[in-house]
């Protein structure tokens, strides 16, 4: 006979009763037992007051061991104490509710009697766990901002700033995590081959998370990114940046940007050869907001200088160069229209001897006029 064949017989106070006729149970007090037929097992135990379950539960597996325990409010939601437990009967779990929600400490045990989990909840939410391997070694770990259990007080700093070893369950180090008053000030986290993955610290009080990879066998900077000063968590990937900057697979700076106020104000680019690529600021805010940039060739010397508008249009004077750095094209452009909008409105020319070759007045429908004379002979 299957789980789902079996009868189960219920009695009140040693007296057969059906617990799914409310009419038996209207009015009555006393503690429901429920068996299996078959086995006589017991599958459940529940106080009964008045026709109301309230007060103890207990259920069982079908070997008629003790599986889960708590308290039932009026409402029929846990509140003290609530236990689970293993097969042999040691505690696997327990914990204390207020109205169903879990409230204070949480611990789990493995099948021996070893904590494996610890954690604090309070004001609906998980202020403080740590988790450990079969050695007893942190696994992972999450500090409150104040002391709640015996617990926190070393692993997160309560006695003096410290540094805390999180492990695998092999053993292997996965992270140092330095923890001052429930504050987390730095963070390093390692592969399975014990390089740096992952590092997130505090420098003049902002957040810097920087990730890496692994080439030739060892940690290489990948991406770096820093937050501007605030209160969130060192772990917090949200808030305004302050700047970020980007690596090549050696190591070598290939992107740089700076923000302000959130907004990005300078960004940087570099070949692989060291040699600065691009180089733009923005100035100005709102519909007076221009972006300077300027191109340069492997060989660092300048290519390009355009001035942009914030919809990027450009704007002002473009401005081009030959390979021995003279002046080879000079653009003005107009000022922007209602729609954001501008033109080309004139266009010289230069050779690389730096003689002026052309000296154009662009006009509206887009044709040039040429100055007939002037120019360098």
């Amino acid at each position: 006979m299957t789980s789902a064949e079996a009868i189960i017989r219920c009695e009140l106070n040693g007296k057969a009763i059906n617990i799914s006729n409310g009419a038996e149970t209207a009015g009555q007090s006393g503690l429901v037992r429920c068996r299996e037929e078959d086995t006589g097992h017991v599958q459940r135990e529940q106080e009964l007051r008045d026709g109301k379950y309230l007060g103890q539960e207990r259920m069982f597996d079908r070997e008629g061991r003790l599986q889960r325990e708590r308290t039932v409010n009026e409402r029929g939601n846990s509140h003290g104490r609530v236990a689970e437990f293993w097969p042999n009967g040691q505690v696997r779990r327990e914990e204390t509710a207020d109205n169903g929600r879990t409230q204070g400490a949480v611990r789990r045990f493995d099948a021996t009697g070893r904590v494996e989990r610890v954690s604090f909840h309070g004001d609906g939410q998980e202020l403080f766990h740590v988790e450990t391997n079969g050695r007893g070694q942190p696994t992972r770990l999450l500090c409150p901002r104040a002391s709640v259990l015996p617990e926190d007080r070393k692993l997160c700093g309560f006695d003096g700033a410290t540094d805390t070893l999180l492990h695998a369950e092999n053993g292997t180090p996965t992270a140092q995590l330095r923890y001052d008053q429930g504050r987390l000030l730095s963070a390093t986290e390692w592969t399975s081959g014990g390089l740096v993955s992952a590092q997130q610290l505090v420098v003049e009080g902002r957040r810097v998370h920087r990730s890496f990879h692994t080439e030739g066998g060892r940690s290489v900077l990948r991406e770096e990114r820093v937050f501007a000063p605030d209160e969130r968590a060192l772990r917090d990937t949200r808030g305004p940046l302050w700047s970020t900057r980007r690596y090549g697979a050696s190591g070598q700076l290939i992107e740089q940007r700076g923000f302000d106020g959130g907004r990005e104000v300078q960004v940087e680019h570099w070949y692989l050869n060291g040699s600065v690529r691009e180089r733009s600021t923005w100035s100005g805010t709102g519909e007076q907001a221009r972006l300077l940039r300027e191109m340069h060739r492997d060989d660092g010397s300048l290519l390009r200088r355009d001035q942009l508008t914030k919809d990027q249009w450009p704007v002002g004077t473009q401005q081009a160069f030959h390979d021995n750095g003279r002046l080879a094209m000079e653009e003005q452009y107009s000022a922007p229209d209602a729609r954001g909008r501008t033109r080309l409105t004139a266009r010289k020319q230069w050779d690389e001897a730096g003689k002026l070759v052309a000296d154009d007045t662009i006009l509206e429908d887009g044709s040039r006029q040429r100055r007939a004379g002037g120019l360098d002979s």
